[in-house]
């Protein structure tokens, strides 16, 4: 895909060969490494740990196929709440079956009961990744995997089930043999709402806000009932912050953040990136409309929204003039060296606006001093 400019995968939930970086794992954890499961899996090491769980490579016998164990904490599988969450998730991705979310094959029990899922072992990195690495990132990059992402949420949708956590990064870039482009895959279904099941297993209870704030729709920031456009919604979120390299809503704390998300307006993007196409605009301003009733009704709508504009910028390019070389010995005038990764946290200012990924040359200087992640539950 073209570079147009300066420019954030995944095993549910957990960071990629996190066990390989330098990541301390628990005893508990490291105890697996190394042994079979019911006959079937051999555990090869840990891919990452989270409060619920870890996830683990592991080879499929006899197939000799490279999958990913997702097994719940000894101590979270005997909480009845945390194991009904865990195997709603399998019920979930299973009942979907679509190229673009994360593909169960197998679940069941280890000696000690606790539950375990076995699925697509994925590489390559979040979304959040990329924008945390990169920045904003090139409009080609961003339209392709968000219209694959609506792919997958739109089969979700047809099946009842809303995400509620869609997110950077629980949206993976996963690189597949023989391909220089990656496949998007939506991830980790443990918080999503599934119209069949929620009367029976009681997951949520009203008033509860389930969900990463930066991409809580105003709707689920009041902890109201919910449906499938608070995912239509995080991905207008998600959209701007690709293009931007930035959130549009950031303040100093939590509180002032629902603040924001329930009656601010976000920067415009062309004012953080002038060189984007304005026809961005009323895409990400419908998408992320306070009223539900006022952005797009469906997944396919705005996936189809997202193919046109795509389809309009390529023909575009292709009738844009070549622009002449620069001449060789005119060094490149930029207030960065290139190439060079600015990792960039989130600390928020006097005025709650720091949070920013923009291309290096167009950001301000920001502090190092506090982490810009968000709990998955609040």
């Amino acid at each position: 895909m073209p570079a147009e400019a300066p420019t954030r995968q995944s095993l549910p939930p957990l960071p990629p060969a996190a066990g390989g970086r330098g990541i301390k794992m628990s005893a508990g954890v490291m105890s697996l490494v190394g042994l079979t499961i019911e006959g079937r899996y051999v555990i090869r090491g840990v891919i990452g740990e989270g409060g619920m769980g870890a996830v683990y490579e592991a080879e499929q016998r006899p197939l000799g196929r490279k999958v990913a164990l997702k097994v719940l904490h000894p101590s979270n599988a005997q909480k009845p709440e945390a194991v009904s969450r865990f195997q709603h998730e399998a019920r979930v991705v299973s009942s979907i079956g679509h190229p673009n979310i994360c593909e169960l094959y197998d679940v069941g029990k280890l000696e000690d009961g606790a539950p375990y899922l076995v699925m697509e072992r994925l590489v390559g990195d979040s979304l959040a990744d990329r924008i945390t690495r990169e920045g904003a990132l090139p409009v080609e990059d961003v339209l392709e995997t968000l219209i694959q992402i609506l792919g997958g949420l739109g089969a979700a949708h047809r099946k009842g089930v809303v995400h509620r956590d869609v997110k950077p990064d629980n949206i993976f870039l996963a690189r597949t043999p023989g391909s220089s482009e990656p496949i998007a895959k939506l991830l980790d279904f443990g918080i999503s709402k599934m119209s069949s099941l929620d009367a029976d297993m009681h997951l949520t209870r009203t008033g509860m806000v389930m969900g990463t704030p930066y991409y809580m729709a105003p709707e689920q920031a009041r902890g109201e009932q919910l449906d499938h456009r608070v995912d239509l919604y995080a991905m207008g979120v998600i959209l701007y912050e690709a293009l931007t390299g930035r959130r549009p809503f950031i303040a100093p704390n939590y509180n002032a953040l629902l603040v924001q998300i329930l009656s601010g307006k976000p920067k415009p993007l062309r004012t953080l990136r002038p060189a984007l196409s304005e026809a961005f605009e009323p895409v990400v301003a419908r998408a992320m409309q306070k009223s539900p009733d006022a952005r797009f009704q469906s997944a396919s709508e705005f996936h189809d929204v997202l193919v046109r504009l795509q389809r309009d910028l390529q023909r575009e390019a292709r009738r844009a003039p070549a622009r002449p070389a620069a001449p060789a010995a005119a060094p490149a005038v930029t207030s960065h060296p290139s190439g060079i990764d600015i990792p960039v946290h989130f600390s928020p200012g006097p005025d709650g606006d720091s949070d920013d990924r923009r291309p290096a040359a167009e950001r301000r200087p920001s502090s190092p001093d506090a982490s810009r992640r968000a709990p998955t539950e609040v």
